[in-house]
């Protein structure tokens, strides 16, 4: 639920080579299985919560890209339950010129943005019999933090990060229950 230490996380297609040298050093260098780019988690400044469904579960469906779309309603529903109304949930994949590199710089089919910036980033890893989406949201949001820890930061990543997240200020205890009770039953 809420990380105990600091680490940057690299999607399942992202070198080790993402991570700048000194990493060793500042925070441990992590892979999920799922795709997406880096997202970096620290204590106290986000929120991970993976959900895993069965290919019988009526809220399966074998397209990718419609796959996530209830678990953003979810989230949005969630939200709004701490307070943030306009969530809405994206429909589609837009990778942007750094989505490949930070997963916040791009956008993704059940992801829930607020006023363009992204409050819950969702990937997903499948296999025949299971879907495990693993959704992450930040309660601070510091773009420096992840560009200090990447060995590729030009200048454009640094303003495509400034405005990327959206975060949420709720305890992350708040933040988990508000979305069980939002979770389809």
């Amino acid at each position: 639920m809420s990380p105990l230490d600091t680490a940057l996380v690299l999607g399942s297609a992202q070198p080790d080579e993402t991570a700048s040298s000194p990493i060793a050093e500042s925070a441990a260098l992590v892979r999920r299985r799922s795709g997406g780019g880096a997202v970096l988690v620290a204590p106290g400044h986000s929120v991970w919560i993976d959900v895993v469904i069965g290919r019988s579960d009526p809220l399966w469906d074998d397209d990718v890209n419609r796959a996530p779309l209830w678990l953003g309603e979810a989230w949005a529903a969630a939200l709004a339950s701490l307070g943030i109304t306009h969530g809405e949930v994206f429909d589609r994949y837009e990778p942007g010129p750094w989505g490949r590199l930070a997963c916040f710089a791009s956008r993704g089919p059940g992801e829930v943005l607020v006023g363009g910036a992204k409050a819950v980033g969702i990937t997903q890893r499948r296999t025949r019999t299971t879907a495990r989406f693993q959704t992450l949201l930040y309660r601070h949001w510091s773009p420096e933090e992840l560009i200090a820890r990447l060995a590729e930061s030009p200048e454009e990543l640094r303003s495509a990060l400034s405005s990327a997240a959206w975060p949420v200020d709720a305890q992350p205890d708040d933040i988990h229950n508000a979305f069980l009770a939002s979770l389809p039953r």
